[in-house]
């Protein structure tokens, strides 16, 4: 016999399955045969390779029931725990004095604002026809100041004008008749019939005629160059006045009337947000009392931490908090922890074989559902070094009877080997680098270099070097079927009877995947509306904290 040291392979499997909590199993069809206690023949045979985990039952779909209001409120009444309930039964009732005392108030806030609004109204129109009669009284004067330079140049200076023409006129045929007058006088003088008085008094007639027309033909030409275009430039100078304040008068109006516009909306805006606010409140009230949205089984949410004790009436429940669930128990399916070491080989639409603990005698068909793309967190926060995967395991049969918690057994059939050379796994051993068996010749047993395939704790596919019928050793640790690892339950007729369990289709295995995916994207609604809550309420809180927070002064001294 060979006296190198030997390494039996299946001691590094069995530490391998205790430390990731599986059983990987293949189960012969035939009892092993045994020519004596320490050889196994080899024989071709069909035998079932599968992984065999343990898990929890749960609902395929579930409603989860949360505080939809944006505040703390006390649980006033709920449904007891473990009820069945149908669409539209009450399922609690939540606290709303505070909701209806905030919708009291606001409602005075609408009615206060509408008021306002109103003012605000006629305010506008008010202020539309002041600006109106006052734009309209800067036109009409300026009118009128048009109106008097056009009567100034085309009615009052040709009158003017023609006034200093007429004095002048009138003024030079007096000068005409003291002339003659005066010629007279001297004519009569000269003959005795006229006085020197008289002769004097003609020809200060001449001279007072002679300065009238001088005067009047002055006061002519000093209207012209002096009066006429003084007039002129103060009339037009009134016009431009009337312009700019008509000007001004357009814009103040412009400017008032947006004013009273801006406030006008102001006014629509506040009324707006109150009653925004206001149907907020109503409808944060009517999410006080809870409906059942479908039928299912009440569940509490248990208690996460020691803030939240348990849900009871009376108990506080935070904004987006959950407060039970309604689990679907028409269809259920079996959540299981597959290990890492053997994750690669489930995958989705793998059929399995479910037994549950509390009905033993029952053997469900099923398949695999869905397989986690990462290991689960909850079992690494215990043991960072278990990698675990979350499997779900969908049930073909329907479970009425069973309540979601309870604990059963799945049986992943891997694949289903036919026709293959098996031996007991103990009978490989490793000799350096090269895996043998040793097979009796004559009184001694030669080291055969062997191709394995698959394998779990008890047999194995031999693939070449050992043929059906040698005489393969068995290690004097592990006699051929003695030992019971608790792996698996199912049987080759589980298998390829007439009720065997069979591979969904593709149609069946998307419609499974498709179940409760709704839910789930409701509770990653709510969880992301629960976050800016929670957000806004804890900016909320800083600028509290910042505003009440005192200012401390620095001595100096002391600095």
């Amino acid at each position: 016999m060979n006296t190198l040291k030997q390494k039996p392979i299946w001691i590094l499997l069995v530490v391998l399955l205790i430390g990731g909590g599986l059983a990987f199993s293949i189960k012969d069809t035939q009892e092993i045969e045994m020519i004596d206690a320490d050889y196994h023949v080899a024989k071709r045979s069909n035998f079932m390779v599968s992984i065999v985990e343990g898990g929890t039952l749960t609902a395929t779909s579930e409603h989860v029931v949360r505080n939809e209001t944006d505040y703390t409120l006390q649980i006033t009444w709920i449904i007891p725990e473990g009820s069945v309930v149908k669409k539209g039964d009450l399922l609690l009732e939540l606290d709303s004095s505070t909701l209806r005392e905030k919708i009291a108030s606001q409602e005075q806030n609408v009615e206060e604002a509408k008021l306002k609004l109103e003012y605000a109204h006629e305010s506008l129109n008010l202020s539309r026809l002041t600006w109106e009669a006052e734009i309209d009284e800067e036109t009409l004067s300026l009118e009128i100041a048009n109106s008097d330079l056009e009567k100034y140049k085309e009615g009052e200076w040709p009158i003017t004008m023609t006034n200093f023409a007429a004095k002048i006129k009138i003024a030079e045929e007096e000068l005409e008749r003291a002339r003659d007058r005066l010629d007279k006088t001297k004519k009569l003088k000269e003959r005795g019939y006229a006085t020197e008085v008289e002769l004097r008094a003609d020809e200060l007639s001449l001279t007072k005629q002679e300065l009238n027309i001088r005067q009047y033909k002055l006061e002519r030409d000093i209207a012209v160059k002096y009066d006429y275009p003084k007039a002129v430039r103060l009339a037009q100078a009134k016009i431009r006045d009337q312009e700019l304040d008509l000007v001004r008068t357009k814009q103040k109006s412009k400017t008032s009337i947006r004013s009273y516009e801006t406030a006008l909306e102001s006014k629509k805006r506040s009324l707006k947000a109150y009653e925004e606010r206001l149907e907020e409140y109503k409808h944060q009230l009517s999410l006080c009392k809870v409906h059942a949205p479908r039928e299912g089984l009440v569940v509490y949410q248990p208690p996460s931490n020691y803030r939240y004790p348990g849900i009871e009436v009376g108990a506080s429940i935070s904004s987006k908090y959950r407060i039970l669930k309604l689990p679907d128990v028409s269809q259920m399916m079996l959540e299981i922890m597959v290990h890492e070491s053997h994750v690669r080989q489930v995958k989705e639409g793998l059929p399995c074989i479910v037994s549950i603990d509390s009905l033993p005698e029952n053997k469900l068909s099923g398949f695999i559902r869905r397989v986690a793309p990462l290991p689960d967190t909850r079992s690494r926060y215990y043991n960072p070094n278990l990698k675990v995967y979350k499997t779900e395991v969908w049930i073909n049969e329907r479970l009425s009877d069973l309540k979601p918690g309870v604990s059963g057994r799945a049986e992943i059939v891997v694949t289903n080997l036919s026709d293959v050379v098996t031996v007991p796994i103990q009978c490989v051993t490793t000799i350096g680098n090269e895996q043998v068996c040793f097979v009796r010749s004559g009184s001694d047993n030669l080291a055969v270099p062997v191709e394995v395939g698959m394998f779990n704790d008890s047999m194995i596919e031999i693939r070449s070097g050992v043929n059906p019928g040698d005489e393969v050793l068995l290690s004097p640790i592990v006699l051929g079927d003695a030992i019971d690892m608790e792996g698996s339950f199912a049987s080759t007729e589980d298998i390829t009877g007439p009720d065997a369990v069979k591979i969904p289709s593709a149609e069946e295995l998307k419609a499974a995947q498709q179940v409760g995916r709704a839910d789930m994207e409701m509770d990653e609604e709510a969880k992301r509306r629960a976050d800016k809550a929670n957000q806004k309420v804890d900016k909320k809180k800083n600028a509290e904290a910042r505003a009440n927070k005192p200012k401390v002064k620095k001595d100096k001294k002391n600095t």
